[in-house]
């Protein structure tokens, strides 16, 4: 059975990050969605979707990632999205989304972020 993984931590720069692990699909975008919903409630200034690990990300995930962004840019919140290598790179390249959304190599790329809002 395939599974998803989500680790929620603090960065010391001071970046909420949700560290997924597995694959985001229609069977399991919810739970990255409720993940993202929890620290968009708890006012949190940034926050990175760590995909480093995620073995295989569908267009309910890409979906889920484009809408998060919005609702942070919208807060004045920054976002940006950790993904190097892999099929899900590959999605993220192909989708265009880096024209909207931060794309980092790694977590340790990010600055701490302004307090805006």
């Amino acid at each position: 059975m395939r599974g998803l993984t989500i680790r929620n931590s603090e960065l010391p720069s001071g970046w909420q990050c949700i560290a997924v692990e597995g694959e985001i699909d229609l069977a399991t975008v919810g739970e990255l969605e409720a993940a993202i919903e929890s620290v968009l409630a708890a006012n949190s200034h940034a926050l990175v979707i760590d995909l480093r690990k995620s073995s295989f990300m569908d267009s309910t995930g890409l979906k889920a990632l484009v809408m998060a962004n919005r609702r942070f840019d919208e807060d004045g919140r920054s976002f940006a999205i950790a993904v190097s290598g892999g099929p899900v790179s590959r999605l993220i390249d192909l989708s265009g989304v880096e024209s909207s959304i931060l794309i980092v190599d790694s977590t340790d790329d990010l600055d701490r972020p302004s307090r805006q809002g």
